[in-house]
């Protein structure tokens, strides 16, 4: 992924842990170092058990003491295994509810931040990279950098531990076991780098294997796959896309199992030479039975806390990244900051001027709005037409908020559009745009965009039955409480495209905004059927400004002006009867859908 931000790792674990601190309180951090202590302080108890066994065996004292010796030593490794495992239990779970107390952060941050940062191409990628962050399970994301931290302390303070007892009785036993873990650490860090970079372009490629899966079983598919035998084609597609995920993942893997290998033979090495070394030291009446049974236990866990060690070193380096991927999105898609000042006319209709405005892609080198001046008069019928790709849609966005020129101004009544919030911006708009679609919530909640119970009935219905829906709304098995689609609800309910659309006017009926907006919603519809409707929503839209937009000129003749677009510039100006005297481009793009029209009329009367 380009442009994306890194942090060191110290700054990701004090946002880590100032995080927590807030969301938990100091009880999170005092429960994470409990178990710190504990998780090193019970390997230790379990280490030296056989030599204090051996010790009790061995010992001239009463057999009393000796049971009592024996008995309180256990007494007090059951009590601390007891103990670290319930505040084990506890880390987890705290750890784990922080993580998804982090998720409506994230999906604050994707509603809230401008549109055109996350519609790009690049904010869609780091929107999914983020979200690896908390929805990938405990072992990837924050959960498991904040564990791996304490995970990390708990094995480097055990070796610290052991290596002290070690170096007591002999430094160039430490040495050895020292440069050895060196070694080891050396190779799994090589491995742990090779396995990251593999996972990442296995990712990158699982996103084309993700969006064949989709396509494959989305039910708008289904005809055109099975009459063109496109069965075979995504097969083999699957099984490319498959190879080549598979092929990285055993590339990562290839890495760690070779690290693994060095790893073993190395400490094959160590332990032959630090057990021999052992063994001779009892034999020279050097060591006594239960120091040499301690310090065979405490060499076989300087080998697991080692291992311990590097595993958690490698987890905080890939969950480390997924953390910088995180934050990187959660710092992204702010191009200016929110405005202060309040609209001095809210709900009223405005002029709407745009002076000298511009407009880029994030991306490109060319604009796609050109330097365009356009003003447009309080209750005005207002007609943007043009081919497909002229920049219509894009004129739209940057009118009601959605994206924010690159050059040039905005203005409402004379209040530039950049001083105002976006919230007081988009209260003033309804738009219908091109895809129409409901969401998976109750018909009610999509009309008034509220929860349940809180939406305005009289005004609900009053939407309803202007957009021509409310007998069908009322015909539901729960009205209009009924949910659309299935996918939260079993009992949920389609709508055809043409209920669809008037769902998206009752909508915009309801918001009862003073501009109001239609994107071409009724594109798939023949030309006759979007001209009808047109001129039924103009109907609607009284005491309103009223913008409507389509590549089809004769849908717009009511209109009292009408902007042709041509590449993001207006190149004709003017009511339907003006720019047909003028005989210019729309003069030539009207006549030339018109006799397409008629000869498609005349070739379907022909087959009638």
């Amino acid at each position: 992924m380009q442009d994306r931000k890194k942090y060191s790792i110290w700054d990701q674990y004090r946002y880590t842990f100032d995080y927590l601190r807030k969301n938990t309180g100091v009880f999170s951090l005092a429960v994470c170092a409990g178990d710190a202590v504990l998780s090193i302080l019970l390997p230790f108890l379990e280490a030296a058990l056989a030599g204090v066994a051996a010790a009790c065996l061995v010992s001239s004292g009463p057999a009393g003491q000796i049971l009592a010796m024996a008995a309180g030593y256990i007494i007090l490794l059951q009590t601390v295994r007891f103990l670290q495992s319930h505040v084990r239990q506890l880390r987890v779970k705290l750890l784990f509810l922080f993580r998804g107390k982090m998720g409506p952060e994230l999906d604050k941050k994707s509603l809230e931040m401008d549109g055109q940062s996350l519609e790009s191409t690049q904010g869609q990628q780091k929107r999914r990279a983020a979200s690896r962050n908390l929805y990938s399970g405990n072992e990837q994301g924050i959960e498991a950098f904040a564990a791996g931290f304490w995970d990390i302390l708990i094995h480097f303070g055990g070796l610290v531990v052991y290596g002290v007892i070690v170096g007591r009785y002999s430094l160039l036993l430490l040495l050895l076991l020292t440069l050895q873990t060196m070694c080891t650490a050396w190779f799994h860090s090589l491995a742990g780098k090779r396995e990251y970079k593999m996972e990442e372009e296995a990712r990158e490629n699982l996103n084309g294997l993700m969006y064949l899966k989709r396509e494959s079983i989305a039910p708008g598919n289904g005809k055109d796959i099975r009459l063109y035998r496109m069965d075979r084609w995504f097969l083999g597609e699957f099984h490319e896309w498959i190879g080549k995920v598979t092929a990285l993942i055993d590339k990562g893997t290839t890495a760690v199992t070779a690290a693994g290998i060095a790893g073993a033979a190395l400490a094959f090495i160590r332990n032959a030479a630090v057990y021999g070394w052992l063994i001779m030291e009892m034999a020279k009446g050097n060591l006594t039975l239960p120091v040499f049974l301690l310090y065979v236990g405490i060499v076989a866990g300087v080998e697991i806390w080692m291992n311990g060690l590097f595993d958690a070193l490698q987890q905080s380096y890939v969950n480390k990244k997924i953390m910088d991927d995180y934050r990187d999105f959660m710092e992204y898609g702010v191009l200016k900051e929110d405005g202060e000042e309040t609209l001095k006319n809210p709900g009223s209709i405005h002029e709407i001027r745009l002076e000298h405005i511009c407009f880029r892609y994030g991306g490109s080198d060319a604009d796609t709005i050109h330097d365009l001046n356009l003003t447009i008069r309080p209750g005005e019928r207002l007609a943007l037409v043009g081919l497909n790709g002229a920049g219509k849609t894009t004129l739209i966005k940057l009118l009601c908020g959605i994206y924010r020129p690159t050059q040039g101004k905005i203005y409402l009544d004379g209040q530039d559009m950049d001083t105002l919030t976006r919230k007081e911006v988009f209260k003033e708009f309804s738009v219908v745009f091109q895809d129409v679609f409901a969401f998976s919530f109750p018909l009610a909640e999509n009309v008034s965009c509220l929860g349940t119970g809180q939406e305005d009935k009289k005004r609900l219905r009053e939407s309803l039955e202007k957009a021509g829906l409310w007998e069908k709304a009322a015909s539901l098995p729960k009205g209009p409480d009924t949910a659309m689609n299935k996918d939260l609800d079993e009992e949920g309910v389609s709508l055809s495209g043409g209920e669809l659309q008037k769902l998206m006017l009752a909508r915009a009926l309801y918001k009862d905004a003073p501009t109001v907006i239609l994107d071409e919603p009724a594109a798939a519809l023949d030309p006759i059927a979007e001209s009808e409707m047109y001129e039924k929503y103009d109907a609607m839209l009284q005491a309103k400004t009223g913008i409507f937009i389509s590549h089809r000129l004769s849908s717009t003749r009511f209109c009292d002006r009408i902007l042709f677009m041509e590449k993001g510039r207006i190149v004709e100006e003017g009511d339907h009867e003006y720019l047909m005297k003028q005989d210019g481009a729309y003069a030539g793009m009207f006549a030339l859908q018109a006799r397409y029209y008629r000869k498609k009329r005349e070739e379907e009367r022909i087959y009638e």
